[in-house]
């Protein structure tokens, strides 16, 4: 082989050698950057998924809490209507009673048969 033959040879595989390397460290740099760009994405989208959820979570509080004050308005309505209910029903049968008790008094029956007795007498 001649020398010139064997230059050519060496050109031939040195060339795509340098290629093949120049290419292959382009892509482990190229990944590299793309691997950091994803993370850093992904960091965004994590901080981003983390806010909603506290939002999210601040927003299902207020709803709780104003469910409970609506059902402790409720409540507290309830209660007051039954405590008007028992004081009704407490002063009406006090009222009975004593319209009972005044009924069955015995001057007060010998007026109202007095009464009676004057307006029938008077009918005549």
């Amino acid at each position: 082989m001649s020398p010139n033959e064997m230059l050519s040879i060496l050109t031939s595989l040195i060339l795509p050698i340098i290629s093949g390397i120049s290419s292959y460290l382009l892509s482990i740099n190229k990944s590299k950057r793309d691997i950091v760009q994803l993370r850093e994405q992904n960091n965004l989208d994590i901080e981003k998924l983390m806010n909603q959820h506290k939002l999210d979570l601040e927003a299902l509080e207020r709803k709780h809490q104003m469910e409970i004050e609506k059902m402790q308005i409720e409540h507290d309505q309830k209660v007051e209507l039954m405590q008007k209910d028992v004081e009704n029903k407490l002063n009406g049968d006090l009222f009975s009673k004593m319209m009972t008790d005044l009924l069955n008094a015995p001057e007060i029956k010998k007026e109202m048969n007095k009464s009676i007795l004057d307006a029938l007498s008077k009918k005549k």
